[in-house]
C-alpha cells in the first residue's frame, strides 16, 4: 500500500448498519448530498436521473482538494462544527446543516457503488475515489478506494457523486423526486438552487413552496404573526413557519406538521400527541422552523433526521406547545369552516340560514329543519360544500322561508298584497291588506262605483242583485239545481260581508298591537284568514258578468 494512499478505516458493522439499513429511501439518501454541497457554499445543486442503473448530484461548492478528501469525506462520524469549531460554512454565510458526519454512509443505502469527482478553485488538479461496497463489506476494517488524479481547470470548482448498481428496480420520476426532496428542505437562502433533471434535460425545481403547492388551501396560520399568549414557549425559541387547512381531506403522506432546523428535516409530520379529533387533522398540514433544537447540547435529531428525541427536557417543552398550538388551531379551524360554510350556503338561499329557520312559525316543522340542517353541516357527514349547498337548497325549497305561508298556496293575487306584513310579523295589517286588494279586484271586475268595501261586495255578489257570478259556468256543466247555485252565490256574499266585517273595520294601531301581543291574533289567525280571502279571490276570478248587469247596461 502506498505511504500516502487514500484509507477508509471503519467497523464494516458501521456502514451495515449506518447507511445500508438506515438509509432504505432515495429522497433521504440524496439529501444528504444536498446537504453538503449547501455546506459547501454551492449555489446550484443538479440532481440528475433518467439513466437505468445510476443517479448523480452535482454542485458547484467549494469542493475539495486531495487532502480534504482523506481528512474529512472518508472520516466516518466527523464532526464538521467541532472540527472547525465554528458553526458557519468556509464563506461565513450560511450556517452548517451537516452535524454527525454520518450522511457519506446513506449512499450505500440505495446504490452499491459510489463515484466522487471534485475539485477545488485556483488548482489545477482534481481526484476521482470510487467507493464499493461489496469491497468494504470484505475488508477487514480497512479499506482502500479507488483513487485517480485529474487534471481541471484552475476556476472550475466543485462536487459530483454518481451512485451506481441502485438497489431499486422501478425508474426514478424526476417530478415525484423534487416533490419528495422538497419536503426534506427549507432552506431559506435565495442564493441556493436545488433541481432534478431529467434524462432530456426538463428540470424540476425543489424549493418549499412545492409541498404546499398541490394543497388547494382554505385557511392559514403564519407564525410567529399568528402566535397566541400560550405559545410563548414558541415565539421565545424564533420558531416560526405555516399551517394550512385543505378544501378537502389530505392524503395521508400530507397530514401534520413537518419540523426544519437550519433549512433540513428533523421530524417527519405528525400532530405531537394533540389530543384534538382527528377528523380536524385530516385537513391540516404545514412545516415550521425549530432551528434552536440543532444547538442543544445533546443531540436530539435522530441520524437519519426524520425524528426528534422527545425525551430530552427542551424537546419535551416543545412537543407540549406544539400540541397547545395544534389544539387550538384545529379548534379555530371548525369555527372558521363553520363561518365559510354558512356564508356560501346563505349566498344561495338569500338570506342567513338562522333568519330562514327562525322564520318558520310552526316550532315542529322549525325545528326538524334545524336538526335537518345542523346533520347535513356536521363534521361526522363529512360532505363537500358543493354538496350541503345542494342538500340545503333542496330543503329550502320544501321549506322556504315563512314556510307556513308558503305551503297555503295563497292566490298570486294574496301572496303580492301581504307578503312584505306577514314577514315582518305585521299579521293582522296582512289581512288587511288581502280583503282591500280583494275589495278592489271586485269593484273592477264588477264595474262598480262606489268607494265602501262593504257596498262593494254587496253589489258584486249575490244571487239576485249580483253583478258577478261565481258560479254560473260550472252550473252549466254539471245541471247543478237552482237552490245549490243560489247557496253558492249568496256564500260568496255573506262569506265577503263576514271577511270584511271582522277584519276590515279600522282599528287603532295599539289595538291592533295588544291583539297580536295577547295571543288573540297570531301568525295561525292570519293564516285562516288569509285563506279565506285567497278563496274568495279565486272565485271572483273565475266569475262571470251577469248578462244583465254587463257593464254600461
Amino acid at each position: 500500500m502506498p505511504e500516502d494512499a487514500l484509507v477508509l478505516t471503519f467497523d464494516p458493522q458501521t456502514v451495515d448498519h449506518l447507511g445500508a439499513r438506515m438509509y432504505s429511501h432515495l429522497p433521504n439518501a440524496i439529501a444528504e448530498l444536498i446537504a453538503n454541497a449547501y455546506d459547501a457554499d454551492a449555489r446550484r445543486v443538479t440532481v440528475l436521473v433518467g439513466h437505468v442503473d445510476s443517479i448523480s448530484v452535482s454542485d458547484d461548492g467549494h469542493g475539495m482538494s486531495r487532502s480534504d478528501v482523506a481528512d474529512k469525506y472518508l472520516r466516518i462520524g466527523r464532526n464538521r462544527r467541532k472540527a472547525l469549531n465554528s458553526e458557519l460554512t468556509e464563506s461565513g454565510t450560511r450556517r452548517v446543516s451537516g452535524k454527525k458526519g454520518l450522511g457519506k454512509l446513506a449512499l450505500f443505502g440505495i446504490g452499491k457503488n459510489v463515484e466522487l469527482v471534485t475539485s477545488r478553485a485556483g488548482s489545477t488538479r482534481g481526484v476521482k475515489v470510487t467507493l464499493s461496497y461489496d469491497a468494504m463489506m470484505e475488508a477487514d476494517g480497512e479499506y482502500l478506494p479507488s483513487e485517480q488524479a485529474l487534471v481541471s481547470e484552475a476556476e472550475a470548482h466543485g462536487t459530483t457523486v454518481v451512485l451506481s448498481a441502485l438497489k431499486r428496480r422501478t425508474p426514478i420520476d424526476p417530478a415525484g423526486l423534487a416533490a419528495s426532496l422538497s419536503r426534506l428542505f427549507d432552506y431559506s437562502d435565495a442564493g441556493f438552487q436545488i433541481v432534478v433533471q431529467a434524462a432530456n434535460g426538463e428540470e424540476f425545481g425543489v424549493n418549499s413552496d412545492l409541498r404546499l403547492a398541490t394543497v388547494e388551501q382554505e385557511f392559514s396560520w403564519e407564525f410567529p404573526r399568528d402566535f397566541g399568549m400560550q405559545d410563548e414557549f414558541l415565539r421565545s425559541q424564533g420558531v416560526r413557519g405555516k399551517i394550512v387547512s385543505a378544501k378537502k381531506p389530505l392524503r395521508n403522506t400530507m397530514r401534520g406538521i413537518t419540523l426544519y432546523a437550519n433549512g433540513r428535516l428533523v421530524n417527519e409530520p405528525e400532530f405531537f400527541g394533540a389530543s384534538e379529533s382527528s377528523y380536524a387533522f385530516s385537513y391540516l398540514t404545514g412545516i415550521l422552523e425549530v432551528d434552536f433544537i440543532d444547538h442543544v447540547d445533546n443531540d436530539v435529531i435522530a441520524t437519519d433526521r426524520r425524528a426528534v428525541d422527545w425525551e430530552a427536557d427542551v424537546t419535551a417543552m416543545l412537543r407540549q406547545s406544539l400540541q397547545r398550538l395544534l389544539t387550538r388551531i384545529s379548534q379555530e379551524w371548525r369555527s372558521k369552516r363553520s363561518d365559510a360554510r354558512r356564508i356560501d350556503r346563505e349566498a344561495k338561499i338569500g338570506m342567513p340560514t338562522q333568519d330562514w329557520i327562525d322564520s318558520i312559525k310552526q316550532p315542529t316543522e322549525r325545528e326538524s329543519v334545524r336538526d335537518l340542517v345542523a346533520g347535513i353541516t356536521s363534521d361526522e357527514l363529512d360532505l363537500t360544500v358543493e354538496q350541503q349547498g345542494k342538500l340545503i337548497e333542496g330543503i329550502n325549497r320544501i321549506a322556504p322561508p315563512n314556510a307556513e305561508y308558503v305551503w297555503r298556496h295563497l292566490h298570486a293575487e294574496i301572496q303580492e298584497s301581504t307578503k312584505e306584513a306577514y314577514a315582518r310579523g305585521d299579521f293582522f295589517q296582512a289581512v288587511q291588506e288581502a280583503i282591500k286588494r280583494y275589495v278592489n279586484l271586485a269593484r273592477a271586475k264588477a264595474g262598480i262605483s262606489v268607494d265602501e268595501a262593504y257596498n262593494v261586495v254587496v253589489s258584486a255578489f249575490g244571487s239576485d242583485k249580483g253583478k258577478l257570478s261565481v258560479f254560473a259556468k260550472y252550473a252549466a256543466l254539471k245541471k247543478f239545481g237552482a237552490s245549490s247555485s243560489k247557496n253558492i252565490e249568496e256564500g260568496q256574499k255573506h262569506l265577503s260581508m263576514g271577511v270584511i266585517a271582522g277584519f276590515r273595520n279600522p282599528l287603532a294601531h295599539e289595538e291592533i298591537q295588544a291583539l297580536q301581543e295577547s295571543g288573540a291574533f297570531t301568525y295561525q289567525d292570519c293564516l285562516d284568514a288569509l285563506s279565506i280571502v285567497s278563496h274568495l279571490v279565486r272565485r271572483l276570478t273565475e266569475s262571470e258578468l251577469r248578462v244583465d248587469h254587463e257593464v254600461g247596461h
